[in-house]
């Protein structure tokens, strides 16, 4: 990719740059801070920096070359000197603790693990997300082990990047932290988390602590618009709702968010009317939900909450500055003049817990419906 492509983060752009001109590389290093900022985005670049057999000056930094066979190797996932470390699958009733690796997976499941990895390492601030996978065993940093010492006889720097460094869970936090304990000084290890408060505070004390900023809306905007080739009105609506995150708005970019957003504030509208329609409620949730999918569940119910946080400012008399669906003002005005201070924020607090039951698979006509009926009943 680059360093000149890697969005923003110049702070932390001028500390590597000056890591690598001195080679004054750490054992451990945390990246902190909310996803699609950057941070496995700078992981991979400074591993293909210290990496290339060719590295070079351009645009005033010090990069890879991208062509020699280590950035090659990097690209499609044949580099030997980087292990990568995330959440599996939990295994099936009874497994032992032992099959807990990416190896004792199914090779179906296997092959596509590592598309989805060769994905992001290409494109890294997409979504790295595997269905079920919710906590780091200790058999998988047992495992890791086992592969740093066979990895002795390799040439160069060895490096580890564990993805939600934060799912570790206890015991295996305690297991790599033994790692730590025992530093080699041909291998690197980068922690990428969005809770490092989850972390043990002794693993943290060994690692070279970096935090990431959320990113600029305009930033966003203009990436969106130089690099997808979006028009300015639509990105401006999508770096609006991305929060920061550049991996939210490539989300929000496969769909019309504007659209969505304003059938949810119409099915609002025609909940919260005086004498309920409750037919009129239940086919238009069915015919809006009938396209989506659990990605598009998400969306909807985020641009919901978003507009129902403008309205709560609005309530409390905010500025105007803040309000992130600007373009409804005027509904949003009048929103507040029939339901002034009502528990909106008991409201946003129902749209939260949607999303916890689109997440545990509820299906989801029920999930919308439910989270409706009970909107006109707070504000009712």
């Amino acid at each position: 990719m680059g360093w000149e492509k890697l969005i923003n983060q110049n702070k932390i752009k001028e500390y590597f740059q000056r890591v690598l001109q001195e080679k004054s590389i750490a054992n451990a290093y945390c990246f902190y801070g909310e996803e699609g900022v950057g941070k496995f985005a700078f992981a991979i670049e400074f591993i293909r920096t210290l990496s290339c057999s060719k590295p070079f000056w351009k645009d005033g930094f010090y990069s890879s070359c991208g062509t020699c066979l280590n950035c090659q190797n990097i690209a499609n996932l044949k580099f030997m000197n980087i292990e990568y470390v995330f959440s599996l699958p939990a295994g099936k009733s009874g497994e032992t603790e032992s099959k807990g690796t990416l190896a004792s997976l199914p090779e179906s499941q296997f092959q596509e693990i590592n598309e989805k990895l060769k994905n992001k390492i290409n494109n890294p601030y997409t979504k790295f997300a595997i269905e079920g996978a919710t906590q780091i065993k200790i058999s998988q940093i047992r495992e890791l082990r086992k592969t740093l010492a066979l990895s002795n006889s390799l040439p160069g720097r060895k490096f580890v990047i564990i993805f939600n460094a934060e799912e570790m869970r206890v015991e295996a936090q305690n297991a790599f932290l033994k790692t730590l304990e025992e530093p080699r000084k041909d291998v690197t290890f980068i922690l990428l988390t969005t809770h490092k408060e989850a972390l043990l505070p002794t693993i943290l004390s060994r690692c070279q602590m970096l935090f990431f900023p959320p990113l600029q809306k305009e930033e966003i905007k203009q990436v969106l618009i130089n690099e997808f080739g979006k028009n300015p009105e639509e990105s401006e609506i999508i770096a609006q709702f991305a929060n920061g995150s550049m991996t939210r708005a490539l989300d929000l970019l496969d769909s019309d968010i504007k659209q969505i957003r304003d059938e949810m504030i119409d099915l609002l509208s025609i909940t919260l009317k005086k004498n309920f329609p409750g037919k009129e409620v239940t086919e238009k949730i069915n015919k809006l939900v009938e396209k989506f999918d659990k990605k598009k569940s998400f969306i909807a119910l985020d641009l919901l909450e978003q507009w129902l946080r403008d309205a709560l400012l609005i309530s409390k008399n905010g500025p105007n500055d803040l309000i992130i669906n600007s373009d409804t003002l005027v509904r949003l005005e009048k929103f507040k003049e029939i339901f002034g201070q009502k528990p909106i924020e008991k409201a946003i607090e129902v749209v939260e817990q949607s999303h916890y039951l689109v997440s545990a698979n509820v299906q989801i006509p029920n999930v919308f419906m439910k989270l409706f009926l009970e909107l006109r009943d707070i504000f009712f």
